[in-house]
């Protein structure tokens, strides 16, 4: 036996992942801070084959930053930006909406329109959307019921 138990085994496994996984950051964070070497010659002495040679170094660097911008900016900020969202919309929703006014000039309809009763908008909700020269659906249904 080699003297290693089940859990050590488990444990080993992990850091050697973990420590791969860091070495190919190391590895990446390097190549991007790196830049071009010079062409080993003028390119007009060069063939194709050492033309595209050299130019695959400065693709590589190009694309390690971009990958690490991708997942240690991008990322980071696309997450915070939609935890933002919805702590803000969810703050905006606790409160109902504001008392509807029928200002002429906001609910001006050439036509009414081809679907349901002609009053309400495709994506009309209930809840949000004011009915033009009626109100809120949900009011008018409350004052019916008193």
């Amino acid at each position: 036996s080699s003297g290693i138990n089940a859990e050590e085994a488990v444990v080993s496994t992990q850091s050697t992942g973990i420590n791969r996984a860091i070495g190919v950051l190391r590895g990446k964070v390097a190549n991007a801070m790196a830049h071009a070497p010079p062409p080993p010659k003028p390119p007009a002495e060069m063939n194709v084959v050492e033309i595209v040679e050299y130019n695959k170094i400065p693709s590589m660097i190009s694309y390690d930053r971009w990958w690490l911008f991708t997942w240690f900016v991008m990322v980071p900020v696309t997450i915070a930006s939609g935890v933002n969202a919805w702590i803000v919309e969810n703050e905006h929703l606790s409160h109902g909406p504001p008392p509807y006014i029928p200002y002429d000039h906001l609910t001006q309809r050439a036509k009414p329109y081809p679907w349901k009763d002609g009053k309400r908008s495709l994506f009309h909700h209930e809840k949000y959307n004011p009915i033009p020269g009626e109100g809120y659906a949900w009011q008018t249904n409350e004052e019916e019921e008193e």
